[in-house]
């Protein structure tokens, strides 16, 4: 048997510990052994040991139903020990079993000591899967100061505000009391436009100060999410050429940045910035296929060295976004861009595409919206670029896809109303619609007749899609460990499309990133706290986990799959993966349950 500290010593987080707080634990240690059959630790027993498995299997009951399995190198009785509380479970052993007693009253010292083992326990009893992962990994997380730094760290000072019926006269007035260069144009608390100093040029040309605000601010107004990273903001002022940013929470107003602003937080020698900036400057199709192709390896680089999917996503989002309008600027005049929305579905509509980024798209267009052809060409240069097409012709060269805003209102009120397969997967592509270029306003009118056509027979089916690929989760963990597991099916999947059916069930369509859709179910009180945390953080835990599994196949030069082999993970990973897909089963449990899919179709 390995001497207790050298056993230890090999077990995260007590690899944490300096010799002396190790040998602490060691010597108030104990060894018991158990027949399979013998109860460890009664429910409701407070234990005056911390129990370390170190051969063996232990089970942990709720009355007769098997809640977890503790496997050798796996500890249980954490909570009794720290909090001096009654166990929650019945602690049984399910073969033989050797466990090391830790002393409770020695564990604790430590725990409240250092704070890096205590860390460890809390991130994971508090579901924080991706910090405890990040701990367990004992990496510091090396990230680009571009996506590291948060929108909202950056506004500085409360939103100032105006109504579109004041008199440029009181805007003015309005801004010389805060001391600011603009006033954010707000109706309900959303922004309907921007009055900057800029704006008043053409007041004194065209107006007075009696004139109202509307008749000159700066609208449609450009924003950006407070949860952005500042380079996401960086590439929307350059792209669009204007010098303010309004800051927006779930639509309403949070603040206003500037290009000073932004600028002062980002690295002059950036080589994500220079490698976005030759985007932008590039004059052929060769130098937009080459910055593009370097700026996927930056990402790739970026993401074996710690930086999360969150943060890269949306980076790659806004590059993946300005390739597309500089493609269709080359082939769409600028004076038919009133004609037409192109927008992004699926994956990329949610702003959730990294490295198997390929062209998921529609158009909602006028009578005189651009033709097929048109569309085909653009299609065409963004595959020569680097961007595939979508292997299933969700695009908009497929005249399927290319239609007029009363075609697709149409085409979803019938999906809605006669929910069979494939009008399902349509919904599950197209209910993830995101404006890139265009006529934004098509796309709000045909969002409220889609939420016009909701009908409780297509909640239901949808529902039941998202609830279809239950995880591999049995009795004793994750199945089939020495198989691949598509991650994509069993994890990422049913939350997206189980929070997309939540969000189509409430109306709330405008919002299309999964993370930003479980954050306003919760704040809206459609979804409890709890679930929300829960999946959040198994969402982030799972697409990090194929972010690095992907950025190491593309380093290698192998495909970049969503095929993980749970038995080549580490230990902490599989465990935390372990607890994920179990968040996912239950999320997937309580969505039949919502929406009555136990009751039949």
């Amino acid at each position: 048997m390995i001497p207790p500290k050298e056993f230890l010593r090999k077990i995260k987080p007590f690899s944490f510990l300096p010799e002396e707080q190790l040998a602490a634990l060691t010597g108030s240690l104990d060894v018991a052994m158990y027949a399979a059959g013998k109860v460890v630790c009664a429910k409701d027993e407070v234990s005056p040991s911390v129990f370390l498995v170190f051969s063996g299997l232990v089970g942990l009951y709720d009355g007769d139903e098997l809640v977890d399995l503790v496997s050798k190198g796996e500890i249980f009785g954490l909570l009794s020990a720290i909090h001096h509380s009654p166990s929650y479970y019945e602690a049984r052993a399910l073969e033989d079993t050797i466990c090391y007693l830790i002393d409770a009253e020695a564990f604790e010292k430590v725990y409240r000591s250092h704070s890096a083992f205590a860390s460890f326990f809390t991130t994971f009893i508090e579901r924080r899967f991706r910090s405890f992962a990040q701990l367990a990994r004992e990496q510091e997380s090396l990230r680009d100061g571009a996506t590291a730094v948060l929108v909202e760290t950056v506004v500085s000072k409360s939103p100032v505000t105006c109504a579109p019926d004041q008199s440029v006269g009181e805007a003015v007035g309005i801004m010389d009391a805060h001391g600011v260069g603009s006033v954010v144009v707000t109706e309900g608390g959303r922004p309907l436009g921007i009055l900057t100093n800029r704006d008043m040029r053409r007041v004194l040309l065209q107006g007075n100060r009696n004139s109202a605000v509307k008749d000159f601010m700066s609208a449609p107004v450009i924003t950006v999410d407070r949860r952005a990273s500042v380079l996401e903001a960086y590439t929307t002022l350059l792209r669009t050429g204007i010098d303010h940013l309004v800051v927006t929470d779930q639509d309403r107003v949070h603040g206003v940045i500037t290009s000073k602003d932004v600028l002062a937080q980002l690295e002059p020698s950036s080589s994500i910035l220079a490698l976005y900036r030759k985007i932008l400057k590039a004059v052929d199709l060769e130098e937009l296929k080459s910055a593009f192709h370097a700026i996927r390896v930056a990402v790739s680089e970026m993401a074996l060295k710690g930086s999360h999917f969150d943060q890269l996503s949306r980076m790659i989002t806004s590059v993946y976004d300005t390739v597309v309008v500089r493609v269709i600027q080359r082939h769409i005049p600028q004076k038919d861009v009133q004609d037409f929305v192109w927008v992004h579905v699926g994956s990329s509509g949610r702003k959730e595409q990294i490295f198997t980024t390929d062209q998921d798209s529609a158009i909602i267009c006028a009578a005189a919206g651009p033709c097929v052809n048109v569309t085909e060409d653009i299609t065409r240069t963004l595959e020569q670029i680097g961007i595939p097409r979508c292997p299933a012709d969700y695009m908009a060269s497929n005249p399927r896809w290319h239609l007029s805003l009363d075609a697709w209102k149409e085409h979803f009120r019938r999906w809605f109303a006669e929910p069979i397969p494939d009008h399902v997967r349509y919904l599950t592509v197209f209910l993830d619609l995101r404006a890139v270029y265009g006529n934004g306003e098509m796309l709000a009118q045909l969002i409220e007749a889609i939420q016009e056509s909701v009908t409780n027979q297509a909640v239901r089916f949808l529902a039941y899609d998202a609830a279809l690929h239950e995880p591999p989760i049995g009795i004793f963990g994750i199945k089939h460990r020495d198989r691949d597991m598509d991650i994509k099916r069993y994890g990422l999947y049913p939350i997206a499309n189980g929070v997309r059916v939540m969000i189509v069930a409430n109306r709330m369509l405008r919002i299309t990133n999964t993370r930003e859709r479980i954050e306003a179910l919760r704040d809206a009180g459609v979804m409890g706290k709890e679930t929300a945390g829960d999946l959040l953080e198994a969402y982030a835990f799972l697409q990090d986990l194929r972010l690095r599994h992907q950025a190491r196949a593309k380093k290698h030069g192998s495909p970049e799959t969503n095929l993980i082999r749970p038995e080549h993970l580490d230990k902490m990973d599989l465990l935390v993966l372990k607890e994920s897909l179990k968040v996912v089963a239950s999320f997937q449990k309580n969505l039949k349950a919502l929406y009555g899919v136990d009751r039949g179709l």
